[in-house]
């Protein structure tokens, strides 16, 4: 079934997924012709409706902002309250102990943290300087940012894919995509790959084999394609999404003139609200690191009852070795 919706100005979004839809009726959505391309006057009209074809975000590296996120963690913060008290009642072997244990597991947090953040600027690397499209009945050479949806792109052996295509033409194609999937193994191309009984969910990115991605390269044959998905719309585009910071959330202006004489202080009652829990881990991150952070909290609370009750045995009479015990009871 052919889908009528036409492509989303801003999301690059369609109703079905085009590897589940015949190249005909992609062509058909984009406003493009298999053979002839798009012309010069479109391509100008969808690089203002879309943007350039390239990865967005900042690409410096904020070693402060890192090691700031890695000493705001979420246990972090406990075992920092474990040390204070255990260096207050004297116990320097323990709080030595807990010393280690906070340095050891920010550095080692930050390490990986500027990994990902590196692995973030070499996604922007990948991407292919010039492709090879058709446009006005034409072949020609154009850079890669200029590629737009509809655009109609040859690729042959050693060519990197500038954006996401749905392949209609192949000979003995070929494309290695580990960069998305983790396969070694290339992923050969079907351009009559046949879509019954598929559905986006089921069948997993490489599945789909009569798409090439963006950023995988040639390693044998060649093809034709139309561009469907082009700059942070692609699979690498939502890798490096991702790994972003997400955008505000909605109702957070202070603009009173739009929104209302309350808007500022509710806008800045939930900003407070927002930064408190991110600062504690428990409204950014992934699903993990979230959960993770309330089982901090979780023991810590629980840490703070054991000590309550080791005071209370003691009838609230707080020596050096009570203190001490109730840490490592805690701890």
């Amino acid at each position: 079934m052919r889908s009528s919706k036409k492509a989303d100005s801003k999301n690059q979004a369609y109703e079905r997924h085009p590897f589940l839809m015949s190249a005909e009726g992609t062509a058909q959505q984009l406003g493009t012709n298999l053979e002839t391309g798009l012309t010069d006057a479109k391509v100008q009209e969808l690089l203002q409706r879309y943007g350039r074809n390239q990865l967005e975000g900042d690409s410096s590296i904020k070693w402060y902002a890192l090691l700031g996120k890695q000493i705001s963690n979420a246990m972090i913060m406990v075992l920092i309250l474990a040390m204070a008290l255990a260096y207050g009642v004297s116990d320097y072997v323990e709080g030595g102990v807990i010393t280690a244990v906070i340095v050891a597991n920010v550095l080692i947090g930050f390490y990986q943290e500027f990994q990902a953040e590196k692995k973030m600027d070499a996604l922007r690397s990948l991407s292919s300087p010039s492709a090879t499209v058709i446009r006005n009945g034409q072949t020609g050479t154009v850079p890669s940012g200029e590629v737009v949806p509809g655009d109609i792109v040859q690729i042959k052996t050693g060519d990197t894919v500038p954006a996401d295509i749905r392949i209609f033409e192949c000979m003995n194609l070929e494309c290695d995509e580990k960069i998305l999937t983790g396969e070694a193994i290339p992923v050969a191309k079907d351009a009559s790959f046949d879509i019954s009984g598929r559905d986006e969910v089921s069948t997993g990115v490489g599945d789909r084999l009569n798409m090439a991605y963006s950023s995988s390269t040639v390693t044998k044959g060649r093809g034709r394609g139309i561009v469907v998905f082009t700059g942070m719309s692609t699979e690498l585009g939502k890798i490096a999404q991702s790994m972003q910071g997400k955008k505000r959330k909605p109702n957070r202006s202070l603009s009173r003139k739009k929104h209302g004489n309350f808007q500022p202080v509710k806008g800045l009652t939930l900003r407070i609200w927002d930064a408190i829990g991110k600062f504690l881990g428990l409204t950014e991150g992934t699903p993990l690191q979230i959960k993770l952070s309330k089982l901090a909290y979780t023991l810590f609370g629980c840490a703070i009852l054991l000590a309550i009750i080791v005071f209370a045995v003691n009838k609230f009479n707080v020596t050096n070795e009570v203190a001490i015990y109730a840490i490592s009871t805690g701890m």
